[in-house]
């Protein structure tokens, strides 16, 4: 049994380290919180990138949650296996051998509503050839660009007029509008507040403009973890947070006022130390834990304040502690800084109650991009 800050592993030397954790009470907390936060489940457009598995999935499906907002096909395809009454592909469309798999997928779950996004007359094009092909109509929402200047159309004339073409193609069926504030990390949650509202007025604007000329928007997703209450709460649109159900180190640290719990954390060990300069070797490498965030934010090691990542290399991170140092061969439990790519990591996760004790293992069926 290990245990630090109230977590819990009973049989440690049962999992191969690194592993992947699920704890299964902070998962229901995060669930419950972000409906909370959102003013309802139903007002939650999810991302599936976070866990890519079908069984949180169900979880969240359970819960409430209005659909999926995902990443690849394959993430969509396992989201509409888990039950997603509506799932977005927000991932724009330009090789048509996957606007085909696109539209097999929404041929084949007729009782869920996938629809795709679009922010190029290449991507309309695309699409309206593959459900052409198929004797279909394939559901497209406008992307908007909102500050991010990664994909969409800033919303004025050139939307206005791709939009124009989305509601008058045979094939193609207008499903409404996406907008991604990813580029807004405020700490500070009036800023971070005012600047999802804003947001919001221009996204807001332009569907008055839309519907002024008798085009129909069904349907408005926006935001990300960092914003999407204020989406949600709105009553204009969905909000589709990632991390919350599981949370990281990133997102603690910039957002410490949310109470979401960590509830996925690493197993990890230590395999040598060196106590002349205060450091210990775990097999916390960037294959065990994302490596996109700057070194010293990648892990932190749960009830060890005192712990600095200072060097990682494939399969060994290194971590320079001031106090006591835990001996070689203890078991470690580690937060990762971000944990979406680090769930790609791992064919899947060893589901702990909470006892401890390994009640259940989550494949994450999504891992393959494809």
């Amino acid at each position: 049994m290990i245990e630090y800050a109230g977590y819990m592993v009973g049989e440690p030397e049962s999992i191969e380290t690194p592993a992947m954790l699920i704890f299964n009470e902070e998962v229901d907390h995060n669930l419950r919180l972000q409906a909370e936060l959102a003013g309802g489940a139903e007002r939650l457009m999810v991302h599936f990138k976070t866990h890519k598995c079908a069984a949180i999935a169900r979880r969240q499906v359970e819960a409430g949650v209005a659909g999926f907002k995902c990443a690849t096909l394959r993430e969509a395809e396992v989201a509409l296996e888990a039950g997603g009454a509506e799932v977005l592909l927000a991932y724009p469309l330009v090789q048509e051998r996957k606007a085909e798999r696109f539209c097999d997928l929404a041929a084949a779950y007729r009782q869920s509503r996938l629809s795709a996004i679009a922010s190029q007359p290449l991507h309309l094009e695309t699409l309206g050839k593959a459900a052409a092909a198929k004797g279909m109509r394939a559901r497209v929402m406008l992307d908007l660009d909102v500050g991010m200047h990664r994909t969409g159309l800033v919303p004025g004339e050139e939307a206005l007029a791709l939009y124009r073409q989305l509601a008058g193609s045979p094939h193609l069926e207008a499903a409404g509008l996406h907008a991604y504030d990813g580029q807004d990390h405020q700490t500070d949650p009036a800023q971070r507040e005012q600047q999802a509202l804003h947001h919001l007025e221009e996204i807001r604007a332009f569907r008055w403009r839309l519907e002024a000329e008798g085009l129909p928007v069904p349907r408005v997703v926006a935001g990300g973890s960092f914003s999407f209450p204020y989406y949600a709460q709105s009553g204009e649109a969905l909000g589709s947070p990632g991390t919350c159900v599981y949370w990281d180190a990133g997102y603690a640290r910039m957002m410490p006022e949310r109470p979401f719990r960590w509830a996925v954390l690493v197993l990890c060990q230590v395999v040598d130390h060196h106590p002349h300069v205060g450091t210990i070797t775990t097999d916390l490498g960037y294959k065990a834990v994302c490596g996109d965030p700057p070194l010293e934010r990648r892990a932190r090691l749960v009830g060890r304040q005192d712990a600095a990542l200072v060097l990682q290399n494939e399969e060994h991170g290194v971590f320079h502690l001031d106090g006591d140092l835990p001996p070689v061969g203890a078991y470690l439990l580690a937060v990762p800084g971000h944990v979406c790519p680090t769930t790609i990591l791992y064919p899947g996760s060893f589901v702990l109650d909470a006892a401890g004790e390994v009640v259940d293992y989550y494949p994450h069926q999504a891992r393959d991009r494809h």
